[in-house]
């Protein structure tokens, strides 16, 4: 399977790269090829510093044919012009770096193209002096190297992102840095989602920040994703839980998207898996993952999530319940009216309220169904610890899904 470019190399300014501009291009681009002891020779707030002939400097290691590894010292020149690039503007360089003995390659690049003189005189010079070998790169091969190193550009270029690109940014935040997308970029990429590939691990990122910065009902990621990939992306979170709890608090990101986000994850099976399954992933992790998950653990971990699902399930049940009434637990007036929306595809989470009084009139029958009575009160009325016994939970919640998701307005 080909993977889908993440750049659209048109759309970087290539006209623009000039001093410091080009340099940084190619000092992330080497970076990403591997690149070691990568130095940028740059100082002050003006152009580079004087160099010898060169911008950059750094070492790549190739390996030999008896398995050890073979040390290149690279020069690195940028030449940001408007224009072709002459002889005159490359000789010094060349010059400069065929007196260092120790210099094993001279890269010289620029962000137009090399005349065809400057070319014939770089291979006339390198056939009496084959030491450092030359190598320009030109306004060509650098579109092909973002294209095949795209990290580089991301970092610089966010305008010449690919849509893939974009749901690939997604993806990485979260993943490698626990940070999350902004409402335009998801409202962006929701435009887009039939032109890309959005796999398990970047559906979890933009549900997740969907949950912190924009509107889950408006744009309800998991009811469009298919079922593999929703229960891989609640299987992911699962597994990974403890990684994005430490490092978003090392990035003062709140956790309470993600159990937000994973409580509508659990929603979203339960409506498109059963509740059977969706409790089956809940209670038994050995059937995706090797290691013994002591209850006390994942209780820790499926707490908060099921505490928030059943919340914000009791707070759109007694809304029109005579039986219970009292103040909404988690959601708000609005997320209560349109909250079945999020199991729909239609083209903000909210901070969690304090929990206050409720009522139950203990004569008054269940819409839902419940057999309640006196003694026998509403399961999500006052609920406490739903992690105890997560079969009961998910049942209790399926069966109100199934009841309570066609009351939306289609």
């Amino acid at each position: 399977m080909e993977t889908p470019d993440l750049i659209v190399p048109s759309q970087i300014p290539w006209s623009e790269l000039k001093a410091k501009e080009l340099e940084e291009l190619l000092y992330w681009l080497l970076d990403t090829m591997g690149a070691k002891d990568l130095e940028w020779r740059i100082g002050g707030s003006g152009d580079g510093t004087a160099d010898q002939g060169r911008d950059l400097e750094c070492f790549f290691y190739m390996s030999a044919p008896d398995g050890e590894l073979a040390e290149q010292k690279w020069w690195v020149d940028a030449k940001g012009r408007a224009k072709t690039v002459n002889p005159t503007d490359v000789k010094e360089t060349v010059l400069n770096a065929a007196g260092k003995p120790n210099i094993d390659v001279l890269l010289i690049a620029t962000n137009t193209n090399f005349s065809n003189p400057t070319r014939d005189w770089i291979k006339e010079f390198q056939i009496k002096h084959p030491k450092p070998v030359i190598k320009l790169w030109e306004r060509t091969e650098l579109e092909n190297y973002c294209s095949k190193y795209p990290l580089a550009t991301i970092r610089l270029f966010s305008k010449a992102l690919s849509p893939q690109g974009k749901i690939e940014v997604a993806r990485s935040r979260l993943w490698n840095y626990a940070t999350l997308t902004d409402e335009p970029t998801l409202e962006a990429l929701w435009i887009i989602r039939k032109e890309i590939v959005i796999s398990p691990e970047a559906l979890l990122a933009l549900v997740v920040s969907e949950c912190a910065n924009g509107d889950i009902t408006k744009r309800s990621w998991a009811m469009d994703a298919s079922e593999v990939n929703l229960v891989t992306a609640l299987i992911n979170f699962l597994m990974n839980c403890f990684y994005f709890i430490s490092r978003s608090s090392e990035n003062g990101v709140k956790q309470e998207p993600f159990i937000r986000a994973i409580a509508y994850l659990v929603l979203c099976c339960i409506d498109r898996c059963g509740a059977e399954k969706t409790s089956s992933l809940l209670v038994d992790w050995t059937q995706f993952d090797d290691r013994d998950w002591p209850d006390e653990i994942k209780n820790y971990i499926l707490g908060p999530v099921l505490d928030t699902l059943v919340g914000e399930i009791r707070d759109v049940c007694i809304s029109d319940c005579s039986r219970v009434s009292g103040d909404n637990y988690s959601l708000n007036e609005q997320e209560v009216e349109k909250y079945w929306s999020r199991l729909k595809v239609t083209e903000v989470a909210n901070e969690v309220q304090e929990r206050h009084f409720s009522i139950e009139a203990t004569k008054k029958e269940c819409k839902v169904g419940f057999c309640v009575n006196e003694d026998v009160g509403c399961p999500v009325n006052g609920h406490k610890k739903p992690e105890k016994d997560i079969t009961k939970t998910i049942n209790d919640v399926a069966r109100i899904v199934m009841f309570r998701k066609f009351d939306a307005v289609a």
